[in-house]
């Protein structure tokens, strides 16, 4: 225990900073395009966008080198630093954590260098759903994926368990708003599928939280959730306002900075779920049914709350005359099965993710 706690916490630390870092850049940018205009590769909130990346895959990278030379000295590797170690290209020993957010950081930097080029040939850059973007924020999203079980190999500390909550949460958020891109896609289909992805993501993180953390899971996520998107998205309205004056360009005339209250309306919601989530699960106790069950049902109670509030900013009904309805409808039963499904195989995703560390051998090649 004491080696995990000296060996493990500062280097999971600094991973997490590094994503978090990269999710601060992420909504600062969207702001930026929201309340200004486009942008080219070259600014401020792109460098905590990559820097955060940098940030994870270089410490990535060091615990991994650290991790074979402690198995070429001879001594056993700690699985609670990192997971279960596996030996890559016959040389490396890779705790599987570090493994996947070192690769997928590695690719995102690629990603990086690719939209400096598809800049440089198209110019500004406005949507989310270009290749380039779809490619690193995935791999950020990957990167926060393995941060998260780096965690999770350490959850029998109070530092493990926090930080696994905080890192799935900052991965919901930053995957809710990688869904965006549906927006700008003609899927030809009566269902909001960006909406639902929006609001889906989170809820299964919230499901997935309560099957590693088994007591305060839900309810840690949910209120992670909530803290994370006030955090980030207060800042990312501040910083707007301070770069564009840096800079002495004007804000759209529309633009009233401010609080936040449309990006935190669907993260408020997700934090009452994980009461409600942690309630049921020390009333009943966890199962498969259950997990998928109250996805589902939270689901669609959040879909038609939306659709009756104006404020949320959300367009589920459409403009068609007699539409709204089918379509909210609609909306609901593909919110019921995605967001059960994925509820229920949070199950087996938790099994998982808690036999990270089950193991300090390196038993297997990658």
């Amino acid at each position: 225990m004491t080696s995990a706690n000296s060996n493990g916490k500062l280097p999971a630390f600094v991973m997490l900073t590094g994503t978090l870092i990269s999710l601060s850049g992420l909504t600062w940018d969207i702001d930026w395009h929201l309340d200004v205009g486009p942008d080219s590769f070259f600014t401020l909130p792109h460098l905590f966008i990559y820097s955060g990346g940098a940030i994870a895959g270089v410490t990535s990278l060091v615990m991994v080198l650290r991790a074979t030379a402690t198995q070429r000295n001879g001594r056993d590797l700690d699985p609670t630093v990192g997971g279960r170690a596996f030996k890559v290209l016959g040389v490396f020993a890779a705790p599987i954590g570090y493994l996947v957010g070192g690769i997928a950081a590695a690719t995102f930097l690629l990603y990086g260098l690719w939209d400096e080029w598809w800049h440089g040939l198209y110019g500004f850059d406005v949507t989310v759903a270009s290749p380039p973007h779809q490619g690193w924020l995935t791999s950020i999203c990957v990167t926060m994926i393995g941060t998260a079980i780096v965690f999770a190999a350490a959850r029998e500390h109070p530092w493990g368990r926090w930080g696994f909550m905080v890192a799935i949460a900052a991965f919901g958020q930053y995957a809710s708003i990688q869904s965006g891109a549906l927006a700008d896609l003609d899927l030809s289909a009566s269902i909001d599928w960006a909406t639902l992805t929006w609001l889906a993501i989170p809820l299964v993180c919230v499901l997935l939280g309560s099957q590693v953390v088994p007591r305060g899971g839900a309810l840690g996520t949910g209120l992670l959730t909530l803290a994370l998107n006030l955090a980030t998205w207060s800042f990312g309205s501040w910083a707007v306002g301070w770069y564009a004056d840096l800079q002495h360009l004007a804000l759209r005339d529309f633009v009233e900075l401010g609080f936040p209250v449309d990006m935190v309306l669907i993260p408020a919601i997700v934090c009452v779920f994980g009461v409600v989530v942690e309630i049921l699960l020390r009333w009943t106790g966890s199962s498969a049914w259950l997990l998928a069950g109250c996805g589902a049902a939270g689901a669609v109670a959040i879909i038609w709350l939306l659709s009756s509030m104006e404020s949320g900013g959300v367009d589920l009904g459409g403009e068609d005359d007699g539409g709204g309805a089918g379509s909210i409808l609609l909306t609901c039963i593909a919110g019921a099965l995605l967001t059960g499904g994925l509820g229920g195989a949070t199950w087996r995703l938790g099994r998982a993710l808690r036999a990270s560390n089950a193991t300090s051998a390196v038993g297997a090649s990658a």
